[in-house]
């Protein structure tokens, strides 16, 4: 599988500087082997699953072309949305590029450049035009040496234009034009990116009232002029134009504008977060010795009222995990929990229910499912990272024959919460969840997959057993007649929706060549 000419870590230290480039170059060879290997797996396990699949079950919301792509995700440890897309390029190499893709077979194609090919191709529907650029492509490509990504796209382009010209993929005015992002994958715990672009004269007008609002507070405020503007931002985005001055004087008039309602909830794991445990082990004791002594009159004597516990205390310098951020070291979390206090944020104790028996009704109490969430920090489905605070609860063995009880509940994306309920079965999913919340995932293929609490290295104590249900296997939940009615329906199928996309994208083409050629289109 490996390229021989690959040295081993090992024997790195005694080659010339010349062989560990040539060992470089091998083991790039390697890797795009590999990965087009790894597509072509992808390619024919997607084309078995669809093309045996219920046609009713085209327009589900978790469609056949999703559920495929689980099963992957969970297998490569990849999230769903790569899982998608990686599948997709590999049915596009197998079925539409076969040439190019057997150029990545050899290693002689990157994954970039394989991925280039397969968006800029994208527009072509007619097999025998699809068929003749992907010769013209593995006839050249080998010759175009190293390039930049823009030369690569406008290479390739030019291949297109020669035989399918509305398939061209044209950048238009409108793609460069306003536009707003919020988040980014590399922001760090706590924050979150946002980057707009807009009208040059938009842009100086929001810097003035940005500017305006920073130095409208008194002189002892004690934040620094850009972080003033990023509260006024803040301020603007809950419709409040005014900045709080954060001077603490109760004379400064700006101290009593109004501070954006952030509706925060810091959940705290305090002395009495295990206490549950403990009290049961005792009460279990004590009724023990109860039955022992055989003693009294059987008139059963009423517990004694549990004092009415404070409100908690947070101490500093602690850890803490923000729902979809992830960790954040003391010094940052003290930080943010100022802010979060100063700004009203509640505060919920949380409680583990140790042996507590399970609860009368099918939705949790607010006390368990705050459990449920801080215990779990994430949807449970292997490698979703989905927060816990936006996913379902999810009861493991199905209401009523499951109970609503911590050792049956966990957090479920809305996504793989509807996956599990529906693609179940006979060569379905099934979960089987264990007293400390680990989760034994089963895959239509027999794959088992483990996921632990999220809570399990950060906060171990929320990961203490809860009740065993049952011993042996859970009880089986009959699978319902019509169980697929109660599926969410797409408007169209996945198929419809990108061929609608597609023939919109080449009478657009088709349009624009008609009004005349500009200076940017091919040939180039």
């Amino acid at each position: 599988m490996f390229d021989s000419s690959v040295p081993e870590p090992a024997a790195l230290a005694g080659l010339s500087d010349a062989e560990l480039v040539d060992a470089a170059g091998a083991a790039a060879r390697a890797e795009n082997a590999v990965c087009a290997r790894k597509l072509a797996v992808m390619a024919e396990l997607f084309t078995r699953r669809v093309d045996l699949a219920p046609e009713d079950r085209l327009n589900w919301w978790v469609d056949p072309d999703a559920a495929v792509a689980a099963e992957i995700a969970a297998a490569v440890t990849i999230t769903q949305g790569l899982a998608t897309h990686q599948t997709y390029r590999a049915v596009v190499l197998r079925d539409r590029l076969p040439k190019v893709g057997a150029l990545f077979l050899q290693g002689l194609l990157s994954e970039l450049l394989v991925r280039a090919i397969i968006t800029r191709t994208d527009l072509i529907t007619d097999p025998e035009l699809i068929a003749a650029v992907d010769a013209d492509l593995a006839a050249d490509i080998l010759r175009w040496g190293p390039q930049s990504a823009k030369k690569t796209e406008a290479a390739i382009d030019h291949i297109v234009e020669r035989h399918d010209p509305d398939a061209v993929r044209q950048t238009r005015q409108h793609d460069v034009g306003r536009t707003i992002e919020i988040g980014n994958p590399g922001d760090a715990p706590g924050y979150t990116t946002v980057w707009a672009r807009m009208f040059a004269g938009d842009a100086a007008a929001g810097h003035r009232t940005l500017t305006t609002m920073a130095y409208s507070v008194c002189d002892n405020d004690p934040r620094t002029l850009d972080e003033r503007r990023n509260d006024a931002l803040t301020a603007l985005f809950h419709g409040i134009t005014t900045l709080a001055c954060r001077c603490g004087n109760g004379d400064c008039d700006a101290a009593t504008n109004p501070r954006p309602p952030r509706e925060l909830t810091v959940y705290a794991l305090t002395d009495q977060t295990t206490a549950n445990i403990e009290e049961t082990t005792a009460n279990d004791a004590d009724a023990d010795g109860g039955r022992n002594a055989g003693n009294g009159d059987g008139d059963a004597q009423p517990p004694a009222p549990k004092p009415r516990r404070s409100k908690p205390t947070l101490l500093p310098g602690r850890s803490g995990y923000l729902f979809g951020s992830g960790f954040m070291p003391a010094p940052l979390f003290d930080a943010l929990l100022d802010d979060a206090l100063l700004d009203g944020a509640k505060i919920r104790e949380i409680l583990h229910p140790g042996q507590a028996g399970p609860e009368p009704r099918y939705t949790p109490s607010t006390a368990l499912a705050d459990f449920i969430r801080c215990r779990d920090l994430t949807c449970r489905f292997p490698g979703c990272d989905t927060p816990a605070t936006e996913a379902d609860i999810d009861h493991t063995v199905a209401h009523p024959v499951g109970p609503t009880h911590a050792s049956n509940l966990k957090c479920l994306c809305r996504f793989h919460h509807l996956l599990k309920t529906f693609w179940t079965g006979r060569g379905g999913w099934h979960d089987r969840q264990h007293p400390d919340g680990t989760i034994t995932w089963t895959s239509p293929t027999g794959h088992t997959y483990i996921t632990h609490p999220g809570s399990r290295l950060l906060f171990p104590t929320l990961c203490k057993p809860t009740a065993t249900l049952w011993t042996g296997d859970p009880p089986q939940v009959p699978i319902r007649e019509r169980r697929g009615a109660m599926m969410p329906r797409r408007a169209k199928t996945r198929a419809h929706s990108r061929a609608v996309y597609i023939t919109a994208q080449r009478r657009r083409n088709a349009a624009e060549r008609a009004d005349g050629p500009r200076g940017n289109d091919p040939p180039f």
